[in-house]
């Protein structure tokens, strides 16, 4: 397996909590809208097309981070996350292929409403990149549920997987060395002359603010992917 620098797996780690913020922010958009749609349906309204667009545009969103999760632990604990994994999880299987769906082919995914729920209304078929026709079968389970259910059941394995690697102890510290701050405020159109100036300055006492820095990416990952197994509990009743 590819061995990734310790620069770059910081790299990474500094992103991951926030990435982890992102599958909460789009998995609470879905959630919203399909509570708005079944609450609309029992109250004899109709349920506007931007309602539907809201749940349709994040569920596609959420399965591009579900992607970008799978990577990025990769590259933060050195270790390969196998799809195999995560196709053990509740809805996982069909998480992946819909994501490839999504992202490659551009489905909507979500096409089927009924009394208030989204849902998948019938197995999808797609053509992957070496030409093999690929049947998604469709789920029973309504869109809230689905995400739910994986979202819960991914963010545990996340923090497992963090939680277990043997090489993320080192990824403490500053978000950014000195070389790179000052190379930010050498280059970066917005920075004014005289704050450049202060820094050329003070270099010294910040590279030592730098050094005392205790940040801890994978603590703030581990917490945040915790943070969303609640909000999965909070609103399913645990």
């Amino acid at each position: 397996m590819e061995e990734f620098s310790v620069r770059h797996r910081r790299f990474v780690a500094n992103y991951f909590a926030g990435k982890v913020k992102e599958l909460r922010f789009q998995l609470a958009i879905v959630v919203a809208g399909c509570d708005q749609s079944l609450h609309t349906f029992k109250s004899g309204g109709e349920v506007s097309r931007e309602n539907d667009r809201s749940v349709l545009y994040s569920f596609s969103a959420f399965t591009n981070v579900i992607q970008t999760l799978k990577d990025a632990v990769k590259t933060v604990t050195n270790e390969q996350l196998d799809w195999s994994k995560i196709e053990l999880l509740r809805h996982g299987s069909f998480m992946r292929n819909v994501r490839n769906a999504a992202t490659h082919d551009g489905n909507p995914v979500i096409s089927g409403w009924a009394d208030g729920l989204y849902f998948v209304p019938a197995k999808i078929i797609r053509i992957d990149g070496f030409g093999k026709t690929i049947e998604i079968a469709a789920p029973t389970d309504d869109v809230r549920v689905i995400c739910l259910d994986f979202a819960k059941d991914f963010c545990h394995l996340l923090r497992e997987t963090l939680v277990a690697a043997d090489s993320v102890e080192h990824l403490k510290g500053s978000m950014f060395s000195i070389e790179e701050v000052e190379d930010a405020f050498a280059n970066s159109a917005i920075i004014p002359p005289f704050a450049q100036a202060l820094f050329a300055q003070d270099r010294e006492k910040i590279e030592a603010a730098l050094q005392e820095v205790k940040h801890d990416p994978i603590a703030d990952a581990v917490r945040e992917l915790g943070e969303v197994i609640q909000y999965c509990d909070s609103v399913t009743g645990g």
